[in-house]
């Protein structure tokens, strides 16, 4: 690449990532002032402003960074469109500005967690914070199994053959998440064990939203109350086990499948509250960014309803009880975005199953074409033919399987294409 072609490349570049940036800011004006006159038309405080500030800041943030990943993997138009898409996402509009809810910022510093450990090679700082995210929500959690397989895949760019490092970089990963997760829940732990009781509603009607209220009327009974019950390991399983098989075949696909980790308790889940929305909305972009922007338009249309059914207003503490089971409009959307999400997650399980087949194939195909070059270059150090080839006569090409190879050339890698 000459001089003009790297300048044209790298002016590119910077005007594409000045755009998001700039499009980023504009969101986050446009949402802090939002925050401003509902809270002044509502008769809040400047407290309920700055309560919602940390969250919109770390939207800001997941933008900055989705456009941060995808540059290295994606061509430059898609990566700085998917970062303005999470900039002006309905889901975080909502969930971020109007209710200032704290999900987003565990969902920022669960992709900054990631970003830190795949693409900048520092395990300590990673997993001190995953551990914050998790400290914020502990879903968060949920990906550290992924991103142990991604490392021990190589999927920071690493060899998996090179066992010392790989070992390194997963003990420093895992010793910190450990001790900042012990510093963290300690606290709590010894001396509020209260804090971590759920509130008298929510273990018999957590949120509203989902199928529950198709499955079974009162949602602590029959499959809606099983799935939230007994079964809620075997649906946490289902979220992690396709992962972490998908990064042990593709690590490069590490983004995709924390998301699709994400995906999954919200598709299986009987009930969740609107709050529950907002994780998938950013690691969705780094998958399937025509499905992200689908979730992120209904889903933001049912935070926004329920925002209005639920509550009449900041802080949203008036209107209808959240443990009550949806109606009309309400269970319709919630109703139309379970069946995104379900397709979505269906969609996410297909790839995984192509994409680890297809590796394995190729491995096999590998191997086969490994032994087939030993076993004829054996058999031409001994003086004798080939197993899958004539003898040369009168300094003729030799033949694999009727297809003549050139000279100096192995015949089984001249006649077999390996996919990627």
């Amino acid at each position: 690449m000459g001089s003009f072609e790297r300048f044209k490349t790298k002016t590119h570049f910077n005007s594409l990532k000045r755009l998001v940036g700039v499009t980023a800011l504009a969101a986050l004006a446009v949402k802090l002032l939002t925050i401003a006159l509902a809270t002044a038309a509502g008769g809040g405080t400047p407290l309920d402003l700055l309560a919602r500030v940390p969250a919109s800041v770390a939207d800001l943030g997941a933008a900055l960074l989705v456009f941060e990943v995808l540059r290295s993997r994606r061509p430059l138009q898609l990566a700085a469109r998917s970062a303005i898409l999470v900039a002006v996402s309905p889901v975080l509009f909502v969930a971020s500005g109007l209710h200032g809810d704290r999900v987003g910022v565990a969902v920022a510093l669960l992709l900054l967690a990631i970003h830190l450990l795949i693409d900048r090679d520092a395990p300590l700082v990673a997993g001190i914070t995953l551990a914050i995210a998790s400290r914020v929500e502990p879903m968060a959690l949920l990906a550290a199994p992924v991103a142990m397989a991604a490392v021990a895949a190589g999927g920071d760019g690493q060899e998996p053959a090179d066992g010392r490092a790989t070992r390194s970089r997963m003990v420093h990963f895992g010793g910190a998440l450990a001790g900042a997760l012990f510093a963290a829940w300690v606290p709590t732990l010894a001396w509020d064990w209260d804090s971590l009781a759920p509130a008298p509603s929510a273990g018999i009607v957590p949120g509203g939203l989902g199928p529950g209220w198709v499955l079974a009327r009162s949602l602590d009974q029959g499959l809606a109350g099983w799935l939230l019950g007994s079964g809620r390991p075997l649906v946490l399983a289902a979220a992690v086990v396709p992962a972490v098989i998908w990064v042990r075949r593709r690590p490069r696909r590490v983004y995709a499948a924390v998301g699709l980790v994400l995906l999954v308790p919200l598709a299986l889940g009987p009930a969740w509250s609107p709050r529950d929305l907002v994780w998938p909305a950013v690691f969705g972009y780094l998958g399937d960014a025509r499905w992200a922007s689908i979730y992120a338009v209904v889903a933001g249309a049912t935070l926004l309803w329920t925002s209005t059914w639920w509550g009449n207003g900041l802080p949203w503490h008036g209107g209808v009880d959240p443990a009550t089971v949806p109606s009309g409009a309400v269970a319709g959307l919630g109703l139309v975005t379970w069946v995104v999400l379900g397709t979505w997650v269906v969609l996410g399980w297909r790839t995984v199953a192509v994409e680890a087949s297809a590796k394995a194939q190729a491995g096999a195909v590998a191997g086969a074409v490994d032994n087939l070059a030993h076993a004829n270059g054996t058999a031409q150090a001994n003086g004798t033919a080939p197993a899958n080839g004539t003898v040369p006569a009168n300094g003729s090409a030799p033949v694999s399987g009727g297809v003549p190879v050139e000279q100096g050339t192995s015949p089984s890698r001249g006649s077999l294409s390996l996919p990627k």
